[in-house]
């Protein structure tokens, strides 16, 4: 095996310890690891972002992080998994690696303290000196407020009179309440819906257009879904991404899952997090060079 490039690196072929079946997406290990087993994977074509994967490579690229999860759990007795994606420069993607990747990171109970993850994550770099993520301030529980009924509900309309605007293969928003674990949302929370997955706003975001997409059967971990619905998912995933980014003149997205109660998931259903991010300025961004 030779060398891939990866970014602006070139990755020797023992850090590769997976390559899905039609060879559209490589998962690397030993890449500065956060904590043991920390892995990324990326598509083999070299690519900025999610939304510039042809469908087949977005399917490959987390199929593979599913795969490479069954894989490196047992062996690092992980109970839990975060996964995350800085989703272009504005989000802290490492100016080395403008290569769309996805971190897989193995979780046990106590091994980070709850936020320091995130610290982590945003601070990485895959050689040279830490990235410098871009401003984004983390609201404290105590500054984070419920939001009326009302007020999400004139959300949800937003965004859905956003995707009309986009050739997206959709379902009617549903008009009864669903279940996200043991909690009921309602039907006016919601604002797109596909057969398998839909995406609410959230009742306590922690920046404007923070939404959730979640498969509509309540299972707790990724693992748990059929291939159906793990490719529903990530397919709307990609789509409500370009809508909440559209509407709030977004150039990047910070997306994460907590796959796990050891990952910090407080509610056991699988959801995953969009967060748009604001354009930079040219002098700020991120170092690795």
């Amino acid at each position: 095996m030779i060398e891939r490039q990866l970014g602006r690196l070139m990755v020797g072929a023992s850090k590769v310890i997976q390559t899905s079946p039609n060879g559209l997406a490589v998962a690397y290990d030993g890449l500065r690891p956060i904590l043991p087993g920390h892995a990324i994977v990326a598509p083999a074509r070299p690519v900025a972002r999610l939304c510039d994967l042809t469908a087949d490579e977005l399917d490959s690229l987390f199929c593979t992080v599913r795969s490479l999860q069954s894989l490196i759990g047992p062996k690092h007795g992980a109970t839990a998994f975060n996964l995350a994606v800085h989703d272009g420069a504005a989000a802290g993607q490492p100016t080395l690696l403008p290569h769309v990747h996805v971190h897989v990171v193995p979780r046990q109970p106590g091994d980070l303290a709850p936020d320091a993850i995130y610290n982590a994550l945003d601070r990485w770099s895959p050689e040279g000196p830490e990235t410098v993520p871009p401003p984004f301030h983390v609201p404290s529980d105590e500054e984070r407020h419920a939001r009326t009924a009302e007020q999400m509900a004139a959300e949800a309309d937003s965004y859905a009179a956003a995707a009309a605007g986009f050739d997206f293969q959709q379902e009617a928003r549903p008009t009864s309440p669903i279940h996200f674990a043991k909690i009921e949302l309602a039907a006016s929370q919601i604002f797109f819906a596909r057969r398998l997955t839909v995406a609410v706003v959230n009742l306590k975001p922690l920046c404007p257009g923070h939404v959730l997409v979640i498969p509509r059967r309540s299972v707790p971990t990724m693992a748990e879904l059929d291939d159906d619905e793990h490719a529903d998912l990530w397919a709307t995933v990609r789509q409500v991404q370009a809508i909440v980014e559209a509407c709030h003149g977004a150039s990047a997205s910070k997306l994460g899952v907590q796959d796990g109660k050891a990952a910090g998931q407080s509610v056991p259903h699988v959801h995953v997090h969009i967060l748009p991010q604001p354009p930079q300025p040219a002098t700020a961004g991120s170092s690795g060079a």
